[in-house]
């Protein structure tokens, strides 16, 4: 008997419900660990979390705007990026690229004080493992170098670094998200503001639903006219200080 043809496996880019998500990426904050807010052209910083935040809500055409944002990523396909991850007190800088329709990254983690003071890692990823190599000392390379790697499982509930890596990838999907359902989600247009010398609308996220009630929402969005997401900022967890995650081409 003839054994039924099997399609070779894929590793799709992960498609997240647009069913009472709204930013789907949101659902993952309340089950994860750590994070910065911070002065939009300072250097970002750990800092406190913000109270509720305050501004209207969101017009049909910001919604429009922030529901397109993670579709103009993924299309955008690239981007390199510079974030900052509190990490017990001390903020450590991931520098890399991102590959927003493979689902990858490539960058360097260095440590800045605390457990992580003489950390410098080069670091590969995608949604499910992580990739290390340890105290490397050349610049972020082209294209990842062969061997010499260790790998494990992405830890994105118990480690705010590898939070963080899922959180860089899952800023882009291969459709637009529910722009009616951004209306409702309790999202704030803050205010106007720039971005290395590029205007830009500052958008809190979604507010979160628990079984204690609605929390504020834990995302910031900084996005230009043309819908590039050139900053973005998450409160993870319980934790009180901001990842921040700077964008560009």
């Amino acid at each position: 008997m003839t054994p039924p043809h099997r399609r070779p496996h894929r590793h799709p880019l992960r498609r997240l419900p647009a069913r009472g998500t709204a930013l789907a990426l949101l659902t993952l904050l309340p089950l994860l660990g750590g994070s910065a807010c911070t002065q939009d052209n300072k250097p970002p910083t750990p800092a406190s979390a913000p109270t509720a935040p305050t501004g209207p809500a969101l017009t049909t055409a910001q919604a429009e705007l922030l529901a397109l944002t993670r579709f103009t990523n993924y299309r955008r396909g690239t981007a390199q990026v510079t974030a900052d991850i509190p990490v017990q007190g001390h903020a450590a800088r991931l520098t890399g690229r991102l590959d927003w329709r493979r689902g990858t990254g490539l960058a360097i983690l260095q440590g800045n004080g605390g457990l992580l003071e003489h950390v410098r890692h080069l670091l590969r990823w995608n949604r499910t493992t992580v990739s290390m190599k340890r105290n490397w000392t050349d610049p972020l390379p082209t294209h990842p170098p062969r061997g010499g790697w260790t790998q494990r499982a992405l830890a994105a509930r118990t480690s705010t670094i590898d939070t963080t890596l899922l959180l860089l990838l899952n800023l882009a999907a291969d459709r637009p998200d529910n722009a009616r359902l951004l209306l409702r989600s309790g999202a704030r247009h803050l205010r106007n503001d720039k971005v290395a010398g590029v205007p830009v609308t500052v958008f809190a996220g979604p507010s979160a639903t628990t079984p204690q009630g609605t929390t504020p929402g834990r995302t910031r969005y900084w996005i230009d006219a043309e819908g590039t997401l050139r900053r973005f900022s998450a409160r993870l967890g319980g934790g009180t200080e901001w990842l921040v995650a700077t964008f560009s081409a």
